[in-house]
């Protein structure tokens, strides 16, 4: 069986790198591991002969991207495309995480498969599109995993940024028309890992898999509003829910979101 030690992460100084790096993964940051630059990458990679290669690494400033295009496009787009480039000629197998955000809008009643041409409304969501175009034209051993609404105990995350708020404020306005799969940080890092163990069995793997918990948990009161009662710079996903049965069928279903929130709630307060 691999060991994790040996599946090399790019992005290891942020949120699902970190986590993963508590998985065992052996996580670089841009310092060391920089997808602007080919040829220390293939350097990397040539010297480390990883069994798997997890890219974390992305422009993730959502609202940025609306005015720094080409910032994002040079990590999420061509960055993206030239690591896998190297690992194609290398024979690495490849997981590249890519968003929820490729979409525009659906029904929440009929979350999305891997079959469902993306439309993205944002900048980031069309590099991070264009990115996964090109990985899956470099060929090689390459899967694109889509993920939604990542969160931990940081103080980044959706859940602390509402725990903060609710300190200060009485009433919370929360949107309705935006749908996702919360998924804890250090559940999907786990489901990461356990892909990559199954490619570096040279077993085969759909090039698209949507990962996510299951959907059970609390619903809690909150006053609902539209999106439109917030401006933000690049438009968020309307009812976009990831079909999530393809990757299930294949390592199992991840935990429900819930207990992990619990968790990353009782944390935060007690911090």
């Amino acid at each position: 069986m691999t060991e994790p030690g040996r599946i090399l992460v790019s992005g290891g100084k942020g949120r699902l790198g970190q986590a993963l790096a508590r998985q065992g993964c052996t996580a670089f940051g841009r310092d060391l591991f920089d997808l602007t630059r080919p040829d220390r990458m293939a350097a990397l990679l040539d010297a480390r002969q990883p069994a798997c290669v997890i890219n974390c690494a992305s422009y993730t400033a959502v609202d940025a991207a609306e005015q720094n295009e080409a910032a994002a496009r040079a990590i999420n787009a061509e960055g993206a495309g030239a690591l896998a480039s190297v690992c194609s000629a290398l024979d690495i197998p490849l997981i590249h995480v890519s968003t929820d955000m490729v979409f525009d809008s659906a029904s929440p009643a009929n979350p999305l498969t891997e079959e469902v041409s993306p439309r993205p409304g944002s900048v980031y969501g069309l590099t991070k599109l264009e990115g996964e175009a090109l990985v899956r034209a470099a060929g090689g051993r390459a899967v694109i995993v889509r993920v939604s609404w990542l969160f931990g105990d940081d103080t980044t995350s959706f859940v602390s940024k509402m725990l903060s708020l609710a300190r200060t404020r009485d009433t919370l306005s929360i949107v309705t028309d935006e749908m996702g799969r919360p998924t804890p940080v250090d559940d999907l890092a786990a489901h990461l890992v356990k892909l990559a163990i199954v490619m570096t069995r040279a077993a085969p793997v759909p090039p698209v898999l949507h990962f996510g918990p299951t959907l059970g948990g609390p619903s809690p009161s909150l006053k609902p509003v539209g999106s439109d009662a917030f401006s933000f710079p690049a438009r968020r996903p309307r009812g976009v829910i990831l079909d999530t049965g393809l990757a299930d069928g294949l390592l199992g279903p991840m935990p429900d979101w819930g207990p992990a929130c619990d968790k990353a709630v009782s944390q935060f307060l007690a911090g």
